[in-house]
């Protein structure tokens, strides 16, 4: 009774053990807009600051999430965001629109202080996830604050769509080809506002 007993739990432990020995994926978001040059001048004139980029609940996980419906995501243990996705998501909206106006200067929160800079941009993502299909969304609002009027002169909300790979690889990059038509929208809307 006693070995047989011992050969159970020496089962169940080995069962444990290799569950829990899985390696985890590691993702991360990448501008697709990449810098052309690498060291550029700042322009201290058109300065804008690009707040901490809000993301909903669900998204300050560090596991990503498969959307099942309008009200049920599945979160996966053992896929994971290297780093924050707010950051992400800030850092390569950065490259994105300094790309694209390269005669102002981006920069991300926390900046280095005092930062006089003319403008700031707020984005607030409410979903940002792909679907068992590989239909992605990214869904939210952003706005453009002129600092000295204290007052917003740019804004909208957004929600983009695309379909993918139904693999967490493929959902990443659609995630990065959103990320770029958001860039462009807003890099689009606010020239010549700055």
């Amino acid at each position: 009774m006693k070995r047989s007993t011992f050969h159970i739990l020496t089962s169940l432990s080995l069962l444990f053990l290799a569950g829990c020995s899985g390696k985890s994926d590691y993702y991360t978001l990448q501008p697709r807009l990449l810098p052309q040059q690498e060291v550029r001048a700042m322009h201290t004139r058109s300065v804008v600051g690009i707040g901490e980029v809000q993301v909903a609940d669900y998204l300050e996980k560090k596991e990503l999430s498969t959307r099942l419906s309008p009200t049920r995501v599945q979160v996966h243990p053992k896929k994971l965001w290297a780093g924050s996705l707010g950051r992400n998501i800030q850092r390569v909206l950065q490259t994105n629109l300094s790309q694209l106006l390269p005669d102002r200067t981006f920069l991300s929160y926390p900046w280095e202080e005092p930062l006089s800079d003319s403008h700031r941009l707020f984005v607030t993502v409410d979903q940002f996830d792909g679907d068992t299909n590989g239909t992605v969304t990214l869904m939210g609002h952003w706005s453009l604050v002129d600092q000295k009027a204290g007052k917003v002169v740019r804004g909208e909300d957004f929600r983009y769509q695309e379909q993918g790979e139904p693999d967490t690889a493929g959902i990443v990059a659609t995630q990065n080809r959103l990320l770029e038509r958001l860039s462009r929208r807003i890099a689009a809307k606010i020239r010549g506002r700055i």
